[in-house]
């Protein structure tokens, strides 16, 4: 990725709608103080938008419910950032970074439910909608044409481990003739060399591994949102 000549950063959360810039003294810093700054600004913007989506987190604390940060590479995927890197480091790789609350020790609805809150926050993806209003932890639709102009309904559901394991994608009609499709449901792949999966690696790698495989699903299918 090209890198930035930018002497600030650009601090963007969609979920609470702020837009904050990293200057002077916070350039010299590492993103865990960035976090403690961003805590102490937005505490009860960001308390309240945890308390709306989990049920069981009346009180919502730093320990608890730390801001992860990322940014986008040229493909569009997301780079997590660790809280110990630099911020002027960062600011030289991209001109802004996202940053979201973040549920430690949650289960695998409220992890599934993060992820999918992040997308939904994001205008190009106004198609999906939640499977239950205001529910996101319970799955995510979307319904348009592909090339074909057939009209698909996808849907996305978490398993109970994720995201240790691949969320449930159902394709309405089913996609008939394609190998990564059996039954209507979409087909994980694994390694047969070295063991384990891409979905594996992104669920390691990627901050919102839910984002990423509906990206790769919308360059692949080009299903029409």
């Amino acid at each position: 990725m090209a890198e930035s000549s930018s002497n600030e950063l650009v601090l963007i959360c969609s979920e609470i709608g702020t837009r904050d810039y990293a200057t002077d003294g916070l350039m010299k810093k590492q993103f865990n103080d960035v976090s403690d700054w961003l805590w102490k600004k937005y505490d009860d913007q960001i308390s309240g938008w945890l308390r709306q989506r989990l049920n069981n987190m009346e009180t919502p604390s730093r320990e608890r419910a730390p801001l992860r940060f990322d940014y986008s590479d040229e493909a569009g995927m997301l780079l997590p950032v660790d809280p110990s890197e630099n911020v002027s480091d960062v600011s030289r790789m991209s001109p802004q970074v996202q940053w979201h609350p973040q549920v430690v020790g949650g289960g695998y609805r409220q992890s599934f439910g993060m992820h999918a809150a992040e997308i939904l926050s994001h205008p190009k993806y106004a198609n999906w909608q939640y499977i239950v209003p205001d529910r996101p932890g319970y799955g995510i639709r979307a319904v348009g044409p592909d090339p074909q102009n057939i009209i698909r309904t996808w849907t996305i559901t978490p398993t109970a481990d994720y995201p240790n394991s691949p969320p449930t994608v159902i394709s309405q009609p089913s996609y008939t003739n394609d190998i990564c499709w059996q039954d209507g449901s979409l087909h994980y792949t694994g390694y047969t060399q070295r063991g384990g999966s891409p979905w594996q690696d992104v669920a390691r790698k990627s901050a919102n591994p839910l984002f990423n495989l509906v990206i790769e699903l919308l360059q692949k299918y080009k299903l029409g949102i």
